[in-house]
């Protein structure tokens, strides 16, 4: 098969097992605070109030501890193996809301951490086998524009449970908030599950080679005893720790974009009264986000000389911007956290969600898109090393905003977030200086050598 054609390909086994994997995950992460706000209000003993954010920072933090150690044994998995681990232990997370209890769901989150770990290694190393420097930012963003679709059949599952759970009996129901029963939740998990054990079986047949001049065989993983690759761990290298202020930023992003937003929208009553479904309206705009993305990026790609560094990354972070300053606007201040009926600077409606979450979508993608690129090139033949520095930080961020996060409005998040998008602008400049010496070091030691 031709290089191009096997890069089409890959990009496509690979954005559908993405797909069904992120259709079966995230939408349980998108509900899962107001899931477990319900299951607390039927029987405060089996689960803690906010054990939707414990939950995940707990899972945060298996995340930061597991990345640092998945890169010494990486290179006796491989990619592909590793994003097949990854998909089998995620549906351990969703079938485990069958039965809810505070050491069966926590203990999962530890699994669950190591399962993303293998995920985001694994997926941006495989990436680079069937990627050349050229369609690295191409292939990621176009594998994400598959793997949005997720969106779409989460949300539909969403709503057909819902109309069908309507009209079920719970003396715990509360117009406060969206109310999930016992019968919803169970169906709402059930169906993740079987969704998650598809993605399984789809990252089983993903192929397995490098296209020829692919990033992986410019920069090749050097294979070293235990010992030795566990000092090469790369979090304490100059290059990561200039990183660090656009690792945090992504990890903040992520962590509102993927649970407080969606919370806030099951926790404000002026939203959850009228529209119980919002939740689905949510993913369906993000899913549109994430195709724009797509779209946007192959003819940008074209037009800007290396637009996956400096063009798509500054670009992201002037819409991230616009994004937490709408939110700072629209949302409900303490809905980021509890049920609340207070309104907000300007009152919410069906319209501005509808457009914070097309933002949501697309600045997800592209933020994916820029991590992965920068990520395979700051540090050449370290990716899986990278990868995992960069998870530990934007894990850390992220479980240090879950935990606060039942103290935290609005307000205070929008701020933290604003502060670190300047920090992240200063900080990739450096970084993208960084990219481009190592990278013209390395073409002339080339040029020189093929002079010899």
């Amino acid at each position: 098969m031709r290089d191009d054609l096997y890069q089409h390909v890959c990009t496509i086994v690979l954005g559908l097992a993405s797909l069904f994997r992120y259709a079966g995950y995230d939408m349980a992460t998108f509900i899962v605070g107001s899931v477990l706000y319900s299951a607390h209000l039927r029987d405060p003993s089996s689960i803690v109030s906010h054990a939707g954010f414990y939950g995940q920072a707990v899972r945060e933090i298996s995340m930061c501890a597991t990345s640092l150690m998945v890169p010494i044994f990486f290179h006796h998995l491989g990619p592909k193996n590793a994003l097949v681990v990854g998909a089998l232990l995620l549906c351990f997370f969703a079938a485990s809301f069958l039965y809810t209890d505070n050491i069966l769901y926590f203990s999962v989150n530890v699994l669950t951490g190591l399962a993303r770990s293998l995920i985001y290694i694994g997926l941006a190393t495989y990436q680079m086998q069937f990627s050349t420097k050229e369609t690295l930012a191409r292939n990621s963003a176009r594998t994400s524009a598959i793997a949005g679709c997720s969106l779409t059949i989460g949300a539909s599952l969403y709503l057909f449970i819902s109309n069908e759970e309507a009209d079920i009996a719970d003396e715990n129901k509360s117009d406060e908030f969206r109310y999930y029963s016992e019968e919803e939740t169970r169906f709402m998990y059930g169906s993740s599950t079987l969704l998650l054990l598809i993605s399984f079986v789809l990252h089983c047949f993903l192929p397995n080679r490098n296209v020829k001049n692919s990033v992986e065989s410019q920069s090749p993983h050097v294979k070293q005893s235990a010992a030795k690759q566990a000092k090469a761990i790369t979090m304490f290298d100059p290059a990561m720790l200039k990183l660090i202020p656009v690792l945090i930023n992504h990890g903040i992003f992520l962590v509102f974009a993927m649970s407080i937003y969606p919370t806030s929208l099951q926790f404000a009553s002026v939203l959850s009264k009228d529209y119980p479904q919002l939740t689905a309206y949510y993913a369906y705009t993000m899913f549109a986000g994430t195709i724009a993305c797509g779209i946007i990026e192959v003819p940008l790609s074209k037009l800007f000389k290396d637009f996956g560094l400096r063009p798509l990354y500054f670009l992201t972070l002037a819409l991230e911007l616009l994004f937490f300053v709408l939110c700072l606007l629209t949302v409900p201040n303490w809905s980021t956290s509890e049920p609340t009926d207070e309104s907000a600077w300007i009152a919410p409606s069906l319209f501005l969600v509808l457009i914070i979450s097309f933002l949501c979508g697309l600045i997800d993608s592209m933020i994916t898109a820029a991590n992965t690129v920068y990520c395979s090139r700051i540090l050449p033949g370290r990716a899986s090393h990278t990868y995992a520095a960069a998870r530990f930080y934007i894990g850390t961020s992220a479980a240090l905003i879950f935990f606060a996060s039942p103290s935290l409005s609005m307000t205070y998040h929008a701020l933290i977030q604003i502060f670190f998008i300047i920090l992240a602008a200063v900080g990739f400049r450096s970084t993208a200086d960084h990219i481009d010496r190592i990278e013209a070091d390395a073409k002339t030691e080339m040029n020189e050598q093929g002079k010899d």
